[in-house]
């Protein structure tokens, strides 16, 4: 680049000036400059070979496909060159100056090269442009900078122009540039899909630019089904995510990492081992049998588990029918589309990626000591009858048992069992690396990543090795090839029979985890935990996953595409549980074996399955002046097979050898069973738009499931949506919206995952029996087989019609986007179990009877903007559902305290209604003298009082009532983002408004299976008979017993509290190396991150109990950690 000097008069510039007609000095003399800034890296030539058949096409459009098919960027202003005009070229391997030539032959235009740079300009331009461009060079200054994206990832071709002026130039394929501008000037940065910024660059040189996604960008092409298509097209209700914002969750499992991130899906945990995944609900629950969401990775059937976050470009849900019809029986749930990355057109990179992290739970309830656990002994027992308070241990023994304790603590043990089986601390790792390049015809991309977790006790631990590779081949303009491999290799090991988590908990510190001797004691009749997990051996399961997919795009003419797809997949698991017998040791010198682990014997697995999904379907998109047409039609085909094998022997003589032939042939046992299911289907989809104003689409598919009887195989699935783009209307003047789309969608989904895979066949059950031989005069064990479940053959699909409205607002420059969302949807035909006569000696088979209710509401907002070098982005969601049950053929089905009958919502709490406590005795009569009714006969005060609701003077099931939704309710998320100079900081949050949940009795039930802990929240929280009347009329919980449970621990809405909870789950701060440095070095980039994941969540729940963990499931952890993203 020519270097600007400062010695240079100003007054030459001005005299040369005054030379150019005044229409035109502004114009000519800034765009010409850039023919002297500029200087390639590498040697272009004008001359090289490019193949072009368009018809009617215009200028821009000729010129934007020889910048896709070569190394060029054509700089002009379209003010100066008329690039509307209509052309039709056909060369193939021609020079791109004859392509020019051809363009402009008849045009006063002509263009110049300047490295990867080809400059048009007006004939009558160019002779005037050297004097000028040479007295303006030398009142310039050189200015480079980088322009990323927010997950950092290079702009390329990004256009930077200094305002006022037609001087700019491009970023190349490392998102770098470099031009000279004035010394006070302002540079303007765009590109199709971001938002525009602009940066002053007095008193700097060097800059970093982070452009920010504009969300009103309707030439953006977004993925939907079988193809993609222009985001101002969409009718239906679609949100996405960047693979960066899922990356930065720092999760093993992908379906984690979408938690709070998009309204209306709700993400559920109930464990936070290692490896564990989540729930994924997408608008509420459609069904009585499976509501998971359809998962779509890049076009074909797969799942959540095959993908990991680093792999991800975009994940795209599908909310409503308008979308996720295309996907007809399988769509009632939503659908999940990922997009994996891909190599770039001459990008090439190496990356690596390693984090390192330490866990902590976000909640670790604890247990009272030896003094308490006795305190309760003695409690329970005076509560249960005993005449003396102190009827168990004595006040003196209690007094002093902490003085024996350290003098000998094997007989009169205060062993805290929480902390010696479970860790206060664990960790995980994580590395990706990822290879990137080619050519324009070959371009292939490969990820490999390593990741490996240890979980909060012995024994228990998550390794997975998992890579990608897409190749993309361009074999001719009219012919392309995808050809992607996948592989997954995971390893997990838990304890071969204790839960750890459990026994931490139950066991009570009055006994002893040793003898003095080092060996394991009994603890409780060999109710030892520890000595369970450590020498009680292994269950592990390695999973093998193996997938890819052949594609091939042809074209046969410009917008029209066929595709074939073929994808197999496989999978593979393989178990060995190898559990051995556990000697503990009584004090007196017996033997006895931990309870879980009284033999030695092995249980090994081997199971597989496989599927092969087949697409044939074409994509027409066309726009012809105000109209744009999308249109595509295709067939396809699933197979599925799988089969589960396992074998086993007892009675080990030796416990050191993990292999079926080492145990005893007497004692073996074997399993095996086998499936399949397939489907075809047929489908449509028809978009079309109107000067972008007017949009209406149309879906259609019709599926056969063998899981049918042939009479009912076929299903039809449509939905119709439409839109209205308000603020394209010539009355609508508003210059606070810039955006207002109003839309509309009614259609069917289907569902036929539904019961067995042949549910319209009756099955028959094989077993053994003993039969008696006359002859022999023995009894023999001879193989039967019977009849056992009664089938309807007219058994169909479910049925969800979906109803729904939306509008999509920008604001304030577009800064400002909401999307907000209504649906209704009826579900009918579902599968239920009704009334069958016991005579006919088979259970009841399933019928197509039930309805379903959903109704519900997203909302998404988010707000983006730059000042100066500070830019930054805000984003935030709510939704809310409710399912309630119509028609269920008069039949209520209770699952413990949960109900789903006519009118109620799914899964409704159904419980007794309370009044508090009795107090006193005295409150165990009514007004009258009159004993009030109670659930047992042993209640007493302190227990909790029912509410007689049918009034007959008897607490029983009668009086149980519906006591409202289960279900979580106004669930949010949000993001926050924001940059400066090279620093990064990053915030996401995510929470639940509202939910009545059942207070677990394990988080406070003392002496469970009459021997275990004390749990540290009970302490001083209890009625008591040791407490003032005032005292025990704030006591959160009953009387303590063992003899009357029921009382306590009966399903009531004295148990029910708000169970809403907000968690921060990532805060992320990064800082971006100067590149200064890191060019000595060969390296492009350098970011050094920590992040804080899923910190302690702010709620109701009681202390050391996380909202998202069950009572023996494993830590909710906090994860710190420390990241480093090198790129080469």
């Amino acid at each position: 680049m020519n270097k600007t000097t400062k010695n240079q008069k100003a007054h030459l510039f001005y005299a040369l000036f005054q030379k150019i007609p005044i229409a035109m000095r502004i114009t000519l003399l800034l765009l010409f400059v850039l023919t002297f800034q500029l200087q390639a890296e590498h040697i272009y030539s004008q001359d090289a070979k490019i193949s072009l058949d368009m018809r009617n096409s215009t200028i821009e459009k000729v010129l934007q496909t020889i910048e896709e098919k070569s190394d060029y960027y054509f700089l002009y202003n379209n003010r100066l060159i008329n690039v509307d005009r209509k052309v039709s070229v056909r060369v193939r391997n021609a020079a791109i100056s004859a392509v020019l030539e051809k363009l402009f032959k008849s045009e006063n235009v002509d263009y110049e090269v300047k490295g990867s740079q080809i400059i048009l300009s007006p004939k009558e331009m160019h002779n005037q442009i050297t004097a000028v461009a040479e007295a303006i060079q030398q009142q310039k200054k050189a200015i480079t900078g980088t322009i990323v994206d927010a997950a950092g990832v290079p702009v390329i071709g990004a256009n930077v122009i200094e305002t006022g002026t037609t001087n700019g130039t491009v970023t190349d394929i490392d998102g770098k540039f470099s031009l000279s501008v004035g010394n006070n000037a302002t540079i303007h940065i765009s590109y199709i899909g971001y938002l525009e910024q602009s940066i002053a660059t007095d008193g700097q040189s060097t800059f970093n630019i982070t452009l920010l996604e504009d969300t009103k960008a309707l030439d953006e092409l977004v993925v939907v089904g079988y193809g993609s298509a222009r985001k101002g097209d969409l009718t239906g209700s679609i949100s996405s995510v960047q693979g960066a914002d899922l990356i930065n969750r720092s999760t093993q499992q992908l379906s984690t990492a979408m938690q709070g991130q998009v309204a209306g899906v709700q993400v559920t945990r109930n464990n936070g081992g290692p490896g564990a995944s989540a729930t994924i609900r997408i608008r509420g629950v459609t069904t009585l049998s499976n509501n998971d969401p359809l998962v779509i990775v890049d076009g074909v059937p797969s799942s959540l588990n095959d993908v990991v976050a680093s792999d991800v470009e975009t994940m795209t849900v599908l909310k409503d029918a308008a979308s996720a019809a295309i996907y007809g029986s399988r769509a009632a749930a939503g659908v999940i589309l990922i997009t994996t990355k891909r190599a770039k057109d001459r990008q090439f990179s190496f990356d690596y990626n390693y984090e390192y992290a330490i866990d902590r739970p976000t909640a670790r309830p604890t247990n009272g000591d030896v003094i308490d656990w006795m305190n309760i002994q003695n409690e329970v027992k005076w509560n249960d009858g005993a005449s003396d308070p102190y009827s168990q241990y004595s006040q003196e023994t209690i007094a002093s048992w902490l003085d024996n304790h350290a003098s000998d603590p094997y007989r009169y043990p205060n062993t805290d069992w929480v902390n010696l089986l479970l860790k206060k601390s664990t960790s995980h790792e994580q590395h990706v690396l990822s290879v990137s390049g080619g050519t324009e015809k070959l371009r292939t991309k490969s990820t490999f990543n390593y990741q490996k977790g240890d979980g909060y006790y012995e024994n228990r631990s998550y390794e997975r090795i998992a890579g990608r590779v897409n190749n993309d081949y361009l074999v001719s303009d009219w012919l392309r090839t995808n050809i992607d491999l996948d592989f997954s290799k995971s390893n997990s090991i838990n304890p071969a029979e204790i839960n750890p988590m459990y026994w931490g908990y139950l066991a009570a510190p009055y006994y002893a985890p040793f003898l003095e001797d080092g060996r394991y004691a009994d603890s409780k009749d060999g109710a030892n935990g520890l000595a369970g997990l450590q020498k009680g051996g292994t269950n592990r399961n390695n999973y093998y996953k193996f997938g890819g997919k052949a594609q091939i795009d042809i074209t046969p003419m410009e917008g029209l595409t066929l595709s074939a797809i073929y994808s197999p997949r496989f999978a593979f698991t393989k178990g060995k549980k190898f559990s051995r017998a556990v000697p503990v040791y009584y004090q007196n010198g017996g033997m006895t074996y931990m309870q879980y682990h009284r033999t030695t014997y092995l249980q090994e697995a081997r199971n597989d399955n496989n599927s092969q999904t087949y697409q044939f379907y074409g994509n027409y998109q066309n726009i012809w002046g105000d109209h744009s047409l999308n249109a595509m039609a295709g067939y396809e085909g699933f197979l599925y097979r799988w089969e589960n094998q396992g074998a086993s022997r007892t009675n080990y003589l030796l416990d050191s050898y993990p292999y079926l032939n080492i145990g005893p042939e007497d004692y073996q046992y074997n399993t095996g069973e086998a499936g399949h299911n397939a489907y075809e289907s047929v489908f449509g989809r028809l978009m079309y738009s109107y000067k972008s104003k007017y949009m209406i689409q149309g879906n259609v598919r019709s599926d056969g499931s063998s899981r049918f009887s042939k009479e009912n195989r076929w299903g039809t699935f449509y939905s119709m949506s439409a839109g209205w783009v308000m603020s394209e209307e010539s009355w609508f003047k508003n210059n606070l919206v810039d955006y207002l789309k109003l839309r509309g969608s009614i259609g069917q989904l289907g569902n036929e995952r539904i019961g067995s895979e042949f549910p319209y066949q009756a099955a028959i059950t094989f077993g053994n029996s003993n039969m008696y031989d006359k002859s022999s005069q023995s009894v023999t064990a001879l193989q039967n087989a019977a009849q056992v479940y009664y089938a309807f053959r007219n058994i169909t699909w479910e049925t969800t019609t979906t109803y729904g409205a939306g509008v999509d607002l920008a604001l304030l420059n577009n800064r400002m986007r909401f999307t907000g969302d209504y649906y209704y949807k009826k579900t009918t035909d579902m599968l239920l179990t009704l009334g069958f006569p016991s005579y006919a000696g088979f259970s009841a088979p399933s019928q197509n009877a039930g309805d379903m209710y959903t109704k519900g509401w997203d909302l998404e907002l988010g707000w983006s903007d730059t000042v100066g070098d500070l830019w930054y982005s805000v984003s935030a969601n709510l939704s809310d559902y409710r399912s309630k049950m119509g028609y269920l053929g008069d039949r209520r089905t209770i699952n413990g305290n949960l109900i789903y009958e006519e009118g109620s919502y799914y899964n409704e709490w159904y419980m007794y209604k309370s009044d508090g406590l009795f107090i006193t005795d005295a409150d165990l009569l009514d007004e009258e003298g009159k004993k009030y009714p109670t659930l047992t006969a042993n209640d007493k005060a302190g227990n909790i009082k029912y509410v007689d609701i049918v009034e007959n003077g008897v607490i029983n099931s009668d009086d149980k009532v519906r006591l409202g939704n289960s279900m979580p309710e106004y669930l949010y998320g949000g993001n926050a983002s924001l940059g400066w100079k090279n620093f990064d900081l990053n915030l996401s949050f995510q929470g639940v408004g509202h939910q009545r949940v059942l207070f677990n009795s394990a988080w406070i039930q003392p002496l469970k299976e009459q021997w275990g802990a004390v749990p540290s929240l009970l302490m001083g929280n209890y009625w008591s008979q040791h407490n003032t009347e005032e005292q025990n009329r704030l006591a959160k919980y009953p009387r303590l017993t063992y003899t009357n449970t029921t009382n306590t621990y009966a399903g009531s809405d004295y148990w029910l509290f708000n169970g809403a909870y907000f968690r921060m789950k990532n805060i992320t701060l990064g800082y971006t190396l100067p590149q200064e440095l890191l060019s000595r070095i060969s390296i492009k980039d350098l970011r050094l991150y920590l992040s804080i994941n899923d910190l302690p969540a702010i709620s109701n729940f009681p202390k050391g109990w996380d909202p998202e963990v069950g009572a023996s499931s494993e830590f909710i952890s906090t994860s710190f950690v420390l990241g480093v993203n090198v790129k080469f």
